[in-house]
């Protein structure tokens, strides 16, 4: 199996055709909302240099349109270190990835704006390295027809702005991809390349470790049992152990650098929990979710983001409680562990499930499911039609007036 990119294929038509949909979205919004004034932003929401161009007059205000939330903080990070406690919640390998163009730009370039574009350009990068990926992995597995179905379904995904915004998402789930994608394919070097692959991953964010459950199905199912194997290709059976080593080490090296820098090396989780994020019994978000609306406990203002997060909250839930078989099975517990770990977590506002849908969409098992039900269930087909742009739309607008989105 390898992977042949040509010219305008359908990844990358959906690519293009999704990222201009949203750029459509994103100039007129600008525009109207800033009005004469500019936007009414809180100054500790948004960079200093979007502040300084917030004018609807001033090109680079729409160059800055997604500078807002997280990426203010990847992109704090990349300029200039772990400055604060509090930031050592995001995991440093977003940061490192766009500090390397955004060094040689800040030649030409002042203040953090190198960094930002870094890191709108490699998001997009990576998101559409994903979608080729995605495409491969799911043709392999079920047939063309659904790979393509999978890959405008991502592209069109109502959180699928995160994989343009500067955020950590693309770089996950393509590194994700490219493991298993190594994985499949099985050649000797293939372990030690899918391991570093699957080590940036899991470096990547706090639920990136569950990419180790990939490598320990594939391993279970290629060489049990082990002394058998052992014995008949014993250098074969070293060579994918030994690659594993790679698995931990960029979160070990972080966590010894946290130990020698600030004296915790667990010191991301309490920073975690200091972002109002405190470990739960797993569904305890979703539960609260349910409460407060059927209690009529949500504020008018966040109505739509709690419904809209519990429905991509419940869909992947619901795509593997049905097709759990159709899965292999490093994919079906990979996608599992995935959703338990970030339903394992509870915010105390008036939305329990804030951020949820963004962490599980790149669950991409459950996107071929989606594609699969899709073959299934054709009167579901207007309903995405509909709901998917229009609940892209409304997500770019909120998120590019500071509103927040997920």
């Amino acid at each position: 199996m390898t992977v042949r990119m040509q010219f305008w294929d359908e990844p990358q038509r959906a690519f293009v055709i999704s990222r201009l949909f949203m750029l459509v979205i994103t100039l007129p919004v600008i525009a109207i909302a800033a009005g004469k004034h500019g936007f009414p932003f809180a100054p500790n929401l948004v960079s200093r240099e979007v502040l300084l161009h917030n004018n609807p007059l001033d090109w680079l205000g729409y160059l800055f349109a997604w500078w807002r939330w997280d990426n203010v903080f990847y992109v704090m990070i990349a300029a200039h270190g772990y400055s604060r406690v509090s930031l050592t919640v995001f995991f440093p390998i977003w940061p490192l990835v766009i500090w390397v163009p955004g060094r040689l730009l800040a030649f030409i370039v002042p203040g953090e704006i190198p960094y930002y574009l870094a890191g709108i350009l490699l998001s997009n990068l990576f998101f559409l390295g994903s979608l080729q990926l995605l495409y491969v992995l799911t043709k392999q597995m079920f047939d063309a027809a659904i790979a393509k179905t999978a890959i405008w379904l991502l592209a069109f995904f109502p959180y699928t702005i995160f994989f343009s915004a500067g955020y950590t998402e693309s770089l996950f789930l393509f590194f994700c991809l490219a493991a298993c994608y190594l994985l499949q394919r099985g050649l000797k070097r293939d372990w030690w390349l899918a391991s570093l692959c699957g080590g940036i991953a899991a470096a990547t964010r706090e639920t990136g470790a569950v990419i180790a459950i990939v490598f320990v199905v594939a391993f279970m199912q290629r060489y049990w049992p082990f002394s058998q194997r052992f014995r008949t290709n014993p250098w074969r059976f070293l060579n994918a152990l030994c690659s594993l080593i790679l698995l931990p080490l960029g979160v070990l090296l972080y966590m010894y650098y946290l130990y020698q820098t600030r004296g915790n090396p667990l010191l991301f989780l309490h920073a975690a929990i200091a972002w109002d994020r405190s470990p739960a019994i797993p569904f305890s978000a979703l539960f609260l979710a349910f409460k407060d609306l059927l209690f009529f406990a949500v504020p008018l203002d966040s109505l739509y983001n709690n419904l809209l997060d519990l429905a991509f909250t419940l869909l992947p839930l619901y795509l593997l409680i049905k097709y759990w078989r159709c899965l292999p099975l490093a994919y079906s517990l990979f996608s599992l562990a995935l959703l338990l770990y970030s339903l394992s977590t509870v915010v105390s506002t008036p939305n329990p499930l804030m951020s949820i849908p963004r962490y599980l969409m790149v669950i991409f098992p459950c996107i071929m499911l989606f594609a699969l039900e899709w073959k299934h269930k054709r009167r579901i087909h207007k309903f995405i039609y509909v709901c998917f742009p229009l609940s892209l739309a409304a997500n770019v607008t909120l998120f590019v007036i500071g509103r927040w989105v997920a």
